[in-house]
């Protein structure tokens, strides 16, 4: 029996061994001794085709903002609705009590305070006074300035761009937590175009910082929108509002109800998409500085030598991030026609990132399960051959270097949960080595995801007769089809096709290392919306017998064994 599990072993590592360039496997080493063991590679066709992505799941931690056109795709724009988060117990500081001429906190200690009522009339010119419901001055606000800060971009560097950005609300629809939202989410449905907060002309690269600075490994690129002066008092005021009247219960729900979040549009400029890391928002007020022992206003150095008395002043913030705490939806929009034009090519399949094309996989799951009925499944291996790309375009886009296949039946729910990649319902190509090239997607080991679809294919026998909808490949309309037998089941379920998805893999700041090396943990896994795309061997293209053409058919190798339970 050990030469038996040995041999199994072999055969696994011989599987496993290939690299990813690697198509065949070389098998044939069985002891000649061993007549109980039948242990053989079968090879099955395996059809593709593109398949358009329709809506995704546009809940991202990176918001994107621009326009591109490409002339393979068309046009690509994108947009994103952001809430923003609050640390629970935010506070702001009260305005200074002039009567009492000190400023200390509950355990007598000199503490920050902004500028109130009484003093120099020159330190009240730029803020608006906050009052509580009574009328009693509790703060003032200066300004609101967003930054969006991002660390890479896609296309031209000194493409001239502008953005717009609006508060959410007042509007039919507000973000809710226990909504899923996608890519054809409507941003007019939760904006009402009249709330313009502010608006900034950018470029990615920007020109006016000193080359000494921007090369600094510390900085990060960001647009700055201040808001409008009126329209950053009337906010700022509410928040500042609320905060004092919830005290130590401010919190992200809190602040809601005071500021929704906002709307980034990409209202001019075609050539960048900006990928925004994070979004933070300062509320800026004026505080007077304050003697650390007697809690006194200090007066300004300047005036004291000119024989004067001014207090001495500076601005103040708090800030609120967008965090993954919180809702950030993307908005994302492609050219339908030449979308459908690409999909339509029979030569060949296409992904198309972001939400624009995907390829689909049908795997011959009914005759795996035919031919080797009784046998062990040990190892299943795909291999997708990846087109070399001759376009030298300047801003062309990449192919992805994360690929996630997974069952069809779970494309959307499996980003709507964050699940990880298990190996049984999904696997993961994820190539971390940017600096070398590959020439196929390879799975090297689907065992586990063959064996789901037969398991769901032995259940469905036990719930029959079961509905399903079905669009009509001609009409392109939604039907409802009933399957009353196994054979009506398998055509319906679409329970055999998998689909190929372009993602985004992100790994924690720990790694272990091995004997293979070095390795991360993956804590998420998201779909890709950079822009990028891939040509991939495949298609629909028939033969003149009406079948699949044999150079567009890919090969699924299968490893099995079998010991002596059935004659071959």
């Amino acid at each position: 029996m050990k030469a038996k599990y040995a041999l199994i072993a072999l055969l696994a590592i011989t599987f496993f061994g290939c690299d990813d360039n690697t198509a065949g496997l070389g098998l044939g080493m069985f002891p000649g001794s061993d007549q109980n063991i039948n242990g053989q590679l079968t090879t099955y066709d395996v059809t593709t085709e593109s398949v358009s992505a329709g809506k995704i799941y546009a809940m991202s931690n990176i918001g994107y903002v621009g326009k591109f056109t490409d002339d393979i795709f068309g046009t690509y724009e994108a947009g994103f609705l952001a809430e923003l988060n609050c640390v629970e117990g935010t506070t702001f500081p009260g305005a200074y009590n002039y009567e009492k001429n000190t400023s200390f906190d509950k355990n007598n200690k000199p503490t920050l305070t902004m500028v109130g009522p009484g003093g120099n009339e020159a330190d009240k010119k730029d803020i608006e006074f906050v009052k509580d419901g009574y009328g009693n001055i509790i703060g003032n606000i200066h300004t609101i300035e967003l930054y969006l800060w991002y660390d890479s971009y896609f296309g031209d560097s000194l493409t001239a761009s502008r953005l717009s950005v609006y508060k959410l609300g007042d509007a039919a629809k507000e973000l809710n937590e226990g909504n899923a939202y996608y890519t054809n989410i409507n941003p007019e449905e939760f904006y009402n175009p009249k709330n313009l907060l502010g608006t900034k002309a950018y470029t990615a690269v920007d020109l006016s910082v000193k080359d000494s600075i921007r090369n600094l490994s510390s900085y990060v690129p960001s647009v700055h929108v201040s808001f409008k002066d009126d329209v950053a008092k009337e906010i700022g005021a509410k928040i500042i509002k609320k905060a004092y009247e919830s005290g130590a219960n401010f919190d992200r729900k809190a602040f809601k109800e005071a500021f929704e979040g906002i709307y980034v549009k990409s209202d001019y400029g075609d050539g960048t998409i900006l990928y925004i890391d994070q979004v933070q928002m300062n509320v800026v007020y004026k505080c007077y500085a304050i003697d650390s022992i007697s809690g006194k206003i200090l007066p300004k150095q300047a005036a004291v030598e000119a024989g004067e008395s001014k207090d001495s002043t500076y601005y103040g913030y708090r800030f609120f991030n967008s965090t993954r705490e919180v809702i950030q939806a993307n908005s994302l929009d492609n050219d339908p026609d030449v979308i459908e034009e690409r999909i339509k090519d029979p030569d060949l399949t296409y992904i198309k990132s972001p939400a624009g094309i995907f390829t689909q996989v049908t795997i011959p799951v009914s005759e795996i399960a035919e031919k080797l009925q009784g046998d062990t499944l040990n190892a299943v291996k795909l291999g997708i051959p990846i087109y070399n790309e001759t376009n030298e375009k300047k801003f062309g886009m990449t192919k992805p270097r994360s690929v996630l296949l997974i069952r069809k039946k779970y494309k959307d729910t499996f980003f709507e949960k964050n699940q990880l990649s298990d190996g049984t319902i999904s696997s993961l190509f994820d190539y971390s080595n940017n600096t070398l090239s590959f020439t196929q997607y390879t799975f090297n080991n689907i065992t586990q995801m063959i064996n789901n679809c037969l398991a769901d294919r032995e259940a469905a026998k036990n719930l029959l007769p079961m509905t399903f909808k079905v669009t009509d490949p001609v009409t392109n309309v939604e039907k409802n089809k009933t399957a009353t037998t196994i054979e009506e089941w398998e055509e319906y379920s679409e329970w055999n096709k998998f689909v190929l998805i372009p993602v985004l893999v992100t790994k924690d700041a720990s790694s272990s290392n091995s004997y293979y090396g070095t390795s991360a943990n993956i804590i998420s896994i998201q779909h890709d919306l950079k822009p990028g795309f891939v040509r991939l061997k495949g298609g629909t293209k028939k033969g003149s017998d009406g079948k699949p053409d044999p150079n567009n058919v890919l090969k699924l190798e299968v490893v099995s064994t079998n010991f002596g339970t059935k004659s071959k």
